[in-house]
């Protein structure tokens, strides 16, 4: 019955032609709570777009798991997104307000990969949400910390990986560019991947602060979709 509801949201959305995505492959704790496809009265970003809940709890991670980590995340399957192809990724994500802050920990939301690099990173730390890797150069406070919980904010990439000097990097949060860069940010060969949902390191700094495990952090995802046409996947469904 849920896969049902889910693909009927799906088709009134009109995602099923926007996005690019093959599917992901979920890297969480086994039970349905890690990663459930919800409805109202859960948080929905638009009527008609399904939304993914993600739950990380004190212990939990993924295999494969990497050292002193928890994890609850989905990652982009099949052959991803090559070198030299024009693309836009969007993706909408709400932090509820029950949802403590780790101040100890880096928390990941989304990150753009290639191979073993990550290209860009998403992080919610001391300050706010944050995007920070190689294809922007330097760390930029996106959403700070009293505008952060309770509300969707949605995330538009304009990319072109590429070795050479006709790369192209370009990130939106909330419908304000935030870096606009050119030249080479990649490496040839390499498809480009897509991970969202709740990663969080290093889990010893929290327990040595306070002896205790981290608490339970839950995050809402929608509207994860990949076009060469903007106004695809834009979630306004309008270019900004």
């Amino acid at each position: 019955m849920r896969t049902a509801l889910v693909a009927l949201a799906l088709l009134v959305s009109g995602g099923v032609q926007a996005q690019d995505f093959p599917g992901f492959a979920r890297q969480a704790a086994a039970g349905p709570h890690p990663v459930m496809e919800v409805l109202q009265p859960h948080p929905v970003r638009l009527p008609g777009f399904a939304t993914t809940r993600i739950e990380l709890r004190a212990g939990e991670c993924g295999a494969p798991c990497p050292a002193d980590t928890e994890r609850a995340e989905m990652v982009e399957s099949g052959p991803g997104l090559a070198p030299g192809t024009p693309a836009f990724t969007a993706l909408s994500l709400f932090i509820p307000r029950g949802t403590l802050a780790t101040p100890d920990l880096t928390v990941t939301l989304a990150r753009l990969m290639q191979g073993e690099a990550v290209l860009l990173t998403i992080e919610w730390r001391p300050g706010g949400l944050f995007a920070t890797g190689p294809a922007l150069g330097d760390d930029r406070l996106v959403v700070p910390d009293q505008m952060l919980t309770q509300c969707w904010h949605d995330i538009l990439i304009d990319q072109f990986w590429s070795a050479g000097p006709d790369g192209r990097f370009a990130l939106w949060v909330n419908g304000q560019r935030v870096v606009q860069r050119s030249g080479a940010n990649a490496v040839a060969g390499a498809a480009v991947r897509l991970a969202y949902g709740l990663s969080r390191r290093p889990v010893s700094a929290w327990t040595a602060r306070t002896g205790a495990r981290p608490p339970t952090q839950v995050a809402y995802f929608a509207a994860v979709r990949r076009d060469a046409d903007r106004g695809q996947v834009d979630i306004d469904l309008r270019v900004r």
